[in-house]
């Protein structure tokens, strides 16, 4: 199991399971792309990832060990699916009875034959991609996340909002990109006021390839380029357009949850330069996507979290000073209740149910047998499943998001989304334009282009 950043805490996590008498050892799986290892999810999103796993396992574990002990075994899925099915493989060798992850949709995709075939249940908290909402094709998958049907639907109701009549729409060609970009096409399909340009992205991208995406652009105080793409990609796409002088005013860019999850922190003036050229740019990502402050249940694992160092536990709440960090990306609660999901499950099974945890009884269990086996107000709020699709219930929370803007280099949250089944009730607050718009008129140009939308 070569982690890069990972052995001594894996051996400490085996040491505690294999040294506590419980009535059962639970091996859960977790299919996490490594840090350093996929270009696709930049290295501190994975960095903090691993920390939130780590955190979750040390907070439940002991609140647990008199039932069940949870052995983790975790393997690399990166965001590829043949990565993924290889992985989820060696998970099923080792005996998992469930498996965290994976992260990314591709990697749903070639985890899901693998898990089928062995009736074994996977929770993914970031795979958003439609179509996996199957009880044939993907019958023991389920997620603590939203679908991308959600997230178009807060995509083009920003759309909507800021009256663009010209969106020209880069969608990365695999299947999270490919997914949010049909979500939001369906959505504009029919409306005569609006000029949609779909512009498609070979993936794995090429960045020296990227000029001629930009060639035939003709921006407009009314238009907007959306970046439905993943991380790495949107990376690509912005310092070309900042190579290209497309990053002045009138220019303007909207990135959904992966686009935002670009890091914008590091060294090099190369850097400095574009995240300077990106202030103001807009974003549409999880609502609170690293924390939830009002959120009790959650405080359990800030605080122990925050009791770390960043060198040990890297992410967002262990920073000493104000966060250089994105707020939109992380997903962390996310991941946190998909730990918690299980924890919730292994101890019906144990403790009310009386018998020991098995794949079956585990997807039974996640699937509503007996009824409300798994649903508990968790880090992202109350949680539970669609028996039938494996969606998270939007009877026991609504999907919500966040819309962000760009500001220094942290996607600051300015507002959210509550999506209910049918409308859209957005609550914008103040935006600023990107930080190009001519100084021309009364006052800044912070004040001239601010919006106050209701």
């Amino acid at each position: 199991m070569a982690f890069s950043r990972w052995p001594s805490c894996l051996v400490v996590l085996l040491l505690i399971a294999s040294s506590c008498q419980a009535q059962q050892v639970v091996r859960l799986g977790f299919l996490l792309p490594y840090p350093d290892g996929d270009s696709a999810v930049p290295q501190r999103l994975a960095d903090e990832w691993i920390s939130a796993v780590r955190v979750a396992l040390e907070v439940l574990g002991p609140k647990y060990e008199n039932n069940f002990v949870v052995e983790p075994f975790v393997q690399n899925s990166a965001c590829d699916a043949e990565v993924a099915a290889q992985a989820a493989q060696r998970l099923v060798f080792t005996n998992v009875v469930g498996v965290v992850g994976p992260a990314c949709s591709e990697a749903v995709k070639g985890a899901n034959p693998v898990l089928k075939a062995a009736g074994i249940p996977f929770v993914s908290f970031a795979a958003t991609a439609d179509g996996f909402s199957s009880d044939v094709d993907y019958p023991t998958f389920f997620r603590t996340v939203f679908p991308d049907s959600d997230q178009a639907t807060a995509i083009v109701s920003v759309i909507e909002r800021f009256n663009f009549d010209q969106i020209h729409l880069f969608y990365s060609d695999e299947l999270y990109g490919t997914s949010l970009a049909k979500g939001i096409k369906d959505l504009l399909i029919g409306n005569r006021t609006r000029v949609l340009q779909p512009i498609r992205i070979p993936y794995p991208v090429d960045p020296t390839a990227l000029d001629k995406y930009f060639a035939n652009m003709k921006p407009s105080s009314a238009s907007v380029c959306v970046f439905a793409t993943l991380p790495n990609v949107a990376e690509a796409l912005w310092k070309t357009a900042f190579r290209l002088g497309q990053t002045k005013f009138p220019y303007w860019y909207l990135g959904a949850d992966g686009a935002v999850a670009f890091d914008l922190v590091g060294e090099g003036e190369d850097l400095a330069n574009l995240t300077h050229a990106l202030q103001g740019e807009i974003g549409v990502g999880p609502y609170k996507g690293n924390y939830h402050p009002r959120t009790s249940p959650f405080n359990e694992f800030k605080d122990f979290w925050a009791t770390k160092t960043h060198e040990e536990y890297p992410g967002l709440l262990t920073l000493d000073v104000s966060p250089r960090f994105t707020e939109a990306r992380a997903y962390v609660t996310n991941l946190i209740d998909s730990i918690y999901a299980f924890f919730i499950a292994f101890n019906n099974i144990v403790v009310t149910q009386g018998k020991d945890v098995t794949a079956p009884l585990l997807l039974d269990c996640f699937r509503g047998v007996p009824s409300d086996c798994v649903a508990f107000n968790g880090a992202s709020g109350t949680l539970k499943f669609n028996s039938s699709t494996g969606e998270r219930a939007t009877e026991a929370s609504v999907p919500q998001y966040g819309f962000y803007n760009l500001i220094d280099v942290t996607w600051k949250e300015k507002s959210k989304w509550v999506l209910g089944q049918y409308d859209i009730n957005p609550n914008l607050d103040y935006i600023e334009r990107p930080a190009h718009c001519p100084r021309t008129g009364r006052g800044t140009w912070r004040s001239r282009w601010r919006l106050r939308l209701r």
